[in-house]
């Protein structure tokens, strides 16, 4: 007894001294198994973009502001892939800034710091 299952319309043979029926067939994985199926918006980094834009690095804070609207029109268009590339863009930029934010103002209130204390002696 031959059993087809169709998946993607494509098959592979499996061998029957592992199965008790001597033909089976079974699905053979192919690449539209991996294809992006994310149908949810993806995560808006509109408003950690603009903080870390106002408060840490401003070029890389407009980069981040950049990429969260454009994942925002991506995403109005129903370009999920488009938008899910361009919000992973704006995380990183908002990431990087707000890091690069804090180091450059935890190295400067240490260099006041110390300036102020050699000042005073």
């Amino acid at each position: 007894m031959d059993t087809l299952i169709q998946y993607n319309a494509e098959y592979i043979q499996v061998d029957p001294a592992h199965h008790s029926d001597p033909a089976v067939y079974q699905p053979y994985p192919s690449a539209r198994e991996h294809e992006f199926t994310h149908t949810d918006k993806p995560t808006n980094w509109l408003c950690p973009a603009i903080f870390s834009c106002m408060c840490c690095v401003l070029p890389l804070g407009l980069k981040a502001i950049f990429y969260a609207e454009e994942a925002n029109r991506r995403a109005e268009r129903n370009d999920l892939r488009g938008a899910e590339k361009s919000a992973n863009r704006a995380r990183n930029y908002t990431i990087s800034s707000i890091v690069i934010g804090i180091i450059a103002w935890t190295a400067l209130l240490i260099s006041l710091l110390f300036l102020s204390q050699s000042l005073t002696a």
